[in-house]
């Protein structure tokens, strides 16, 4: 994370959020982060504070008065096509995601924020960062960063646990190959662990991607499949 933070520490960020709470809390714990946070409680505050000194990141509510989150960025897309433009939702459905995809949104989050994974993905976001050297194409929309250890779908972010990480990772090594319970064991666990609780793992990773990311060749082990 050490590197994530020199990154965003050059960096500038507007948060659009009209729950006064919610913005307080950000405000506080990003200016940790960033260069610098500034704060507006609703789309039209944060038009007249960019105007007035542009920032090189903004953090938008999807739900705001008057004028809502994703109109908001789709206005700072013209005026600041290279701003780094985020959206924080607590919805999921179809809708909502094709708005944010039309408003040429960078990527969006689901609230509650995990702060630790806006981090990751706005450094994973900016241009020319390193991190970006990193980046595995898993197929179906699906991509993994190897230095932040996340997966992101369409630029969401979507956390692993430590053994689907390093699972995910012994896979992407030996990706042309059958990999056995034993040797994902002997790989993975520093102790003695059933096949149950390794089915466990690639079950949870599998979900986390697409079905047929992860094969079981029956009697022999699993393999991925990376065109």
């Amino acid at each position: 994370m050490e590197t994530i933070h020199k990154r965003l520490q050059t960096h500038t960020l507007m948060i659009a959020e009209d729950d006064p709470s919610t913005l307080k809390w950000l405000v506080r714990v990003l200016s940790i982060y960033f260069k610098e946070v500034r704060g507006a409680s609703d789309a039209m505050e944060a038009l007249e504070l960019f105007n007035l000194s542009p920032s090189d990141i903004i953090l938008a509510d999807i739900q705001m008065p008057e004028v809502d989150g994703l109109s908001f960025l789709q206005k700072i897309a013209t005026l600041s096509p290279q701003t780094l433009r985020i959206v924080m939702t607590a919805f999921n459905s179809h809708p909502y995601l094709n708005r944010a995809v039309e408003a040429g949104v960078h990527f969006y989050l689901k609230k509650p924020i995990d702060i630790d994974e806006l981090l990751v993905a706005i450094a994973s976001n900016l241009p020319n960062t390193n991190l970006n050297e990193s980046i595995t194409d898993l197929g179906e929309n699906f991509t993994y960063n190897t230095d932040t250890k996340m997966i992101y779908q369409n630029k969401q972010a979507i956390k692993l646990t430590k053994k689907e990480v390093l699972l995910l990772e012994l896979f992407l090594k030996n990706r042309d190959s059958v990999l056995s319970l034993n040797q994902i064991e002997r790989t993975i666990w520093e102790e003695p662990a059933t096949p149950d609780a390794i089915r466990m793992v690639i079950v949870g990773l599998r979900k986390k991607l697409y079905p047929t990311f992860i094969t079981n060749l029956k009697g022999l082990g699993y393999r991925i499949n990376l065109s």
